[in-house]
């Protein structure tokens, strides 16, 4: 269906099809597909025309989940340009880095990021438009959030440089509305997506539009519903962040390309899911444990009649707990969703986001899922050689969702994607006689933070960076807020203890990702090291698992 096309020309099927209909709801208020394709239309042309964006040119839009951020993505699209997407509160360091690296025209970055640390980003402020969480609210909303909420915010930035809003250039008149649509790109890169750094060396993924609309192609399917065109203003909830392959594609690209609304959380409160709720009927959900196991404990969401709309709801990110899910599902069912579950997948930023899923018509309890049309996969060994059935080896996947490759790293390319199309996903798995693929565990060593890959290795390259300490380990802990954290352990080289714990969590603070930043930090006299002298952070790992009463 949408094979050849841009990502904005899929979206134009899905505005065809429902153009009335709400495309976006976002805090009370709801934008028609038609009134959204004005919006793209308008910005496209700005961009070209007053901007000087053209074909190729590369973008970085660092938003949370609001309108601005869809209307960027297919406007940017449009014209044939490319999206470099990042978390909006990346620290400065990171932003600037990865902006050259990708030698990034212009920056459309979030207000409050900017705000936290403006001194740095004063110098680029040319490059810079800002966005606001209230651009696209209801009057009364905008209102009350920009007298009562942002005022300190606000101050700030206008004491500190010339910093652009995005509502600038809405007040701006086109040089021409002339727009021609790029064709003929479908597997040119269109969007950039990061993964797998937490210290700001980020692996750089190029995405084309084929990659997202051959997963967008698949909703239906997955979603199995028989009269899918007739679910006009439901919707499917976007929570997920818009800067990862999940949130994009499955709560943004794909319901708006079959014509359901993505209802827009800038920030996941199970308040917040549960308010948007009461005013939109949701589809279908998606998104990590943590967040499932939130709204379950919140006793709002659980009496919310709304959810007899939810047909389906995914998990991914992070292995997903079969209590959890019958917790879930027993919520559905008792607001009157007679066939809603909740359905664990797989997939990784290389490959867009989800290729291995169970859904209504095919799943298997305790697996990650089936591959899904025109999807292969296989498990192998070290040589790349396929096991037997049953037996655990690395998950390899060929599709048209796989990637265009690491930006400017064709060795690191070549590492993940031999000559015959197959990725290699770092991933242990076995395989069973049904084709459905259970996970064992990761390849390499990771912590999932919130749905957010985090590897320990870098923090503790960074933390042994900082004065004062001689080495660092860091292992995974079990933490509320975001299903899991990191701990560090640490041992001193000279100072005060006390000092150097406060050190380095400010350290941590200003220059990682938040997820990575430890949540703990222990001093310790000395740390255990393996025979050839490296920190063995297993033994680490078993102490505090001991310690916590974590069996393995």
């Amino acid at each position: 269906m949408f094979e050849g096309l841009s990502l904005y020309e899929a979206f134009l099927i899905g505005a065809s099809r429902n153009p009335k209909a709400a495309a976006i709801y976002y805090e009370g208020r709801k934008i028609s597909f038609t009134k959204l394709e004005e919006y793209i239309n308008y910005y496209a042309a700005i961009l070209k025309n007053n901007l000087g964006i053209n074909k190729g040119d590369v973008v970085l839009v660092a938003q949370p989940n609001i309108p601005t951020s869809i209307i960027l993505l297919y406007a940017l699209n449009k014209i044939g340009a490319v999206s470099c997407l990042m978390h909006p509160l990346s620290p400065y360091s990171q932003m600037e880095e990865v902006m050259n690296k990708v030698n990034a025209k212009y920056a459309f970055l979030f207000e409050q990021r900017i705000a936290d640390d403006v001194e740095p980003y004063e110098k680029m402020s040319d490059k810079i438009f800002v966005s606001r969480v209230e651009d696209y609210l209801p009057f009364f909303k905008k209102v009350g959030y920009h007298l009562f909420l942002n005022n300190k915010t606000r101050r700030k930035l206008k004491k500190h440089g010339d910093f652009k809003g995005f509502t600038y250039l809405k007040h701006l008149k086109p040089v021409s509305k002339d727009v021609s649509t790029e064709s003929n790109w479908a597997d040119e890169m269109a969007i950039i997506l990061l993964s797998g750094s937490t210290t700001g060396d980020p692996k750089i993924i190029c995405l084309s539009n084929t990659n997202f609309n051959f997963l967008a192609d698949q909703a239906p399917h997955h979603l199995c519903v028989s009269n899918l065109w007739e679910h006009k203003n439901e919707g499917m909830l976007s929570v997920l962040p818009s800067f990862h392959g999940f949130g994009l594609l499955w709560t943004i690209h794909a319901p708006l390309c079959i014509g359901f609304a993505s209802v827009q959380i800038p920030k996941f409160t199970p308040k917040a899911v549960t308010q948007a709720l009461h005013h939109f009927p949701l589809l279908a959900i998606a998104g990590v444990p943590n967040m499932y196991q939130r709204l379950v404990d919140y006793k709002p969401f659980s009496k919310c009649k709304n959810l007899k709309y939810c047909h389906v709801a995914w998990c991914g990110g992070d292995s997903l707990p079969p209590k959890l899910t019958e917790q879930f599902e027993e919520i559905l069912h008792k607001n009157g969703s007679h066939d809603g579950r909740l359905f664990e997948g797989y997939g990784l930023t290389e490959a867009v986001t989800a290729t291995i899923l169970n859904t209504h018509e095919c799943n298997c309890p305790g697996s990650i899922g089936h591959a899904g049309p025109d999807i292969e996969v296989r498990i192998v060994d070290e040589n790349h050689n396929e096991v037997p059935i049953g037996e655990v080896g690395e998950l390899a996947q060929r599709c048209k969702a796989t990637m265009i490759g690491y930006y400017n790293d064709l060795d690191a390319t070549k590492e993940a994607i031999d000559e015959d199309g197959w990725l290699y996903t770092g991933d242990l798995c076995y395989m069973n006689e049904d084709g459905f693929v259970f996970f064992k565990q990761r390849k390499k060593r990771v912590v999932k933070v919130n749905g957010v890959a985090v590897f320990p290795s870098e923090v503790e390259k960074y933390i042994e960076t900082i004065p004062g300490v001689k080495e660092a380990s860091c292992v995974s802990v079990p933490f509320s807020k975001t299903g899991h954290a990191l701990k560090a352990f640490v041992t001193a080289s000279t100072g005060d203890e006390n000092s150097l714990v406060e050190t380095i969590m400010n350290s941590c603070r200003k220059n990682l990702i938040r997820y990575s930043v430890p949540v703990e930090i222990e001093i310790r006299k000395s740390l255990p090291h393996t025979m050839i002298g490296k920190v063995d952070f297993k033994v680490l790992q078993q102490e505090e698992n001991e310690k916590r009463g974590i069996k393995e």
